[in-house]
C-alpha cells in the first residue's frame, strides 16, 4: 500500500527497511522460470533474470532510502526491470515457440542503452544544478500522473498484443515468404492498431521520461523512438505485403498504425511495385513458375535465332548450359537449409552468390566468344 502511495504522492513518506534472504529469492526466481518454460533453466537465462531482479531491488532501495530526491529515479529503475522481465515472461507464457534468450530485449541496440543512461544523467544533473522545486512542484506532480498513465497503459497494451497474437508473435521480422504456419492477426487489439506492441513500447518509453520530468530526454525519446518505429514499421509492412498480399493491404487501409504521424509502407505511392511483387512474387507460386517458363522460352528463342542467323555458328548455344546450371545451387540450398530459415541462412546466401555468378557468366560468354572471334556480330 505504501508503494502505491509513493507513486502518486512523493511527499511525507520516510525510508523503510527491507530484509530478504538471497538464497530463497534465487530459488524462487529459478522455480518461476522453470514453471514458465517447463524445462531445465539455461544458466544465461537465469543470470539475466536474477540481474533484472537485483536491478528491481536497487530501484526499490533508491526509491525509499533516498526519498524524496531520487524516488522517481528509483521507480524508473523498477519500471525498467519490470518491462524486460515481463517481456520474457509474456513470450514464455503465450508464444513459447519464439522464446529465445533475446526475448529479454536487453541487447536491443547501443542507442537504446545510451538513451537509458542519458535519463539517469539528466535527472541527476537537474537535481544538482537547478532548483529542487522544479522536480517536486504541483505541476510536476500532475506531469508525473500523466507519465504514469502512459507507462501503465503502454505496458498493458504491449502485453495485450503478445497475448492476442499468441504463438504468431515474434520479436524478429521473419522471412517475407509465406508459410503454412503464418497467420495475419486482425482481431482483438489488432482491430484497433496495426502494430499495438510498437504503440505500447513507444508510449511506455516516452512516459518514463515524462514521469521523471526530464524535458530534454522527453524530446529526444519522442524523436528517436518515432524515427526507429517509423523505419521498422515500413520494413515490416513491406515484408507483410509480400507475405499476405492484398489481404494485408486491405487491413492496412482499414486500421491505423497507432503511433502519431506514422503511416507505414505507403501502398498508394508504390502501387506498381506492389502489383509486381504480389502478382509475380508471392500471391501465386504458379504464376511465378509460368512467368519464369515464359521468360526462359523467349531466351531460348532469341538465343537459337541469334546463332542461326550468324553464319550457322552454334558456339553460342553453349549459353544454354547456364540455363540448366542456374536453378541447381538454389535447389541444393533449399535441401541443406532448415525449414525455418530456408530463405535467409548462410547456406542460402552462398547459393544465391553462386547463382549470381552463373547468371553473369551467361551474359559474359557471348562477349568472350565474340572477342576471340569464335562468333561474329
Amino acid at each position: 500500500m505504501k508503494v502505491i502511495f509513493l507513486l502518486f504522492n512523493p511527499w511525507g513518506l520516510k525510508g523503510l527497511k527491507l530484509k530478504y534472504d538471497i538464497s530463497k529469492f534465487m530459488k524462487l526466481i529459478k522455480m518461476i522460470c522453470g514453471l514458465l518454460v517447463k524445462q531445465s533453466i539455461d544458466s544465461s537465462v537465469l543470470i539475466r533474470a536474477l540481474s533484472l531482479c537485483y536491478i528491481f531491488l536497487i530501484g526499490y532501495f533508491v526509491a525509499f532510502y533516498y526519498y524524496p530526491l531520487y524516488s522517481p529515479l528509483g521507480l524508473f529503475t523498477i519500471f525498467l526491470a519490470i518491462f524486460h522481465l515481463s517481456e520474457y515472461i509474456a513470450v514464455a507464457l503465450w508464444s513459447k515457440e519464439t522464446l529465445t534468450l533475446e526475448s529479454f530485449l536487453l541487447n536491443h541496440s547501443i542507442e537504446y542503452h545510451a538513451a537509458i543512461a542519458s535519463s539517469y544523467v539528466e535527472y541527476i544533473l537537474e537535481i544538482k544544478l537547478f532548483s529542487i522545486e522544479l522536480k517536486f512542484s504541483q505541476l510536476a506532480f500532475i506531469i508525473r500522473l500523466v507519465g504514469l498513465l502512459m507507462i501503465f497503459s503502454g505496458e498493458f497494451l504491449r502485453k495485450l498484443s503478445i497475448y492476442t497474437a499468441h504463438k504468431y508473435f515474434s520479436h524478429l521480422i521473419k522471412s517475407n515468404v509465406k508459410r503454412e504456419e503464418h497467420r495475419l492477426i486482425t482481431y482483438g487489439i489488432y482491430n484497433y492498431f496495426r502494430h499495438p506492441s510498437y504503440v505500447g513500447w513507444y508510449f511506455w518509453a516516452v512516459g518514463t521520461q515524462i514521469y521523471l520530468c526530464n524535458p530534454i530526454c522527453t524530446i529526444i525519446y519522442i524523436i528517436a523512438a518515432w524515427h526507429f518505429f517509423n523505419q521498422r514499421i515500413k520494413y515490416e509492412e513491406y515484408t507483410l505485403i509480400r507475405c499476405f498480399g492484398y489481404d494485408y493491404i486491405n487491413y492496412q487501409e482499414r486500421v491505423p498504425v497507432g503511433i502519431p504521424f506514422i503511416r507505414g509502407f505507403d501502398f498508394k505511392h508504390n502501387r506498381l511495385f506492389i502489383i509486381i511483387i504480389i502478382d509475380y512474387g508471392v500471391a501465386s507460386r504458379n504464376s511465378r513458375v509460368v512467368l519464369l517458363a515464359f521468360l526462359a522460352s523467349i531466351g531460348f528463342t532469341f538465343l537459337i535465332l541469334g546463332c542461326a542467323l550468324s553464319g550457322y555458328n552454334w558456339w553460342g548455344t553453349f549459353v544454354i548450359i547456364f540455363y540448366v546450371l542456374c536453378p541447381i545451387p538454389l535447389s541444393i540450398g533449399r535441401q541443406c537449409a532448415n525449414n525455418y530459415d530456408r530463405e535467409s541462412s548462410p547456406c542460402m546466401d552462398l547459393m544465391w552468390f553462386l547463382t549470381t555468378i552463373i547468371i553473369v557468366s551467361a551474359f559474359g560468354l557471348p562477349a568472350v566468344l565474340c572477342r576471340t572471334q569464335v562468333v561474329g556480330v
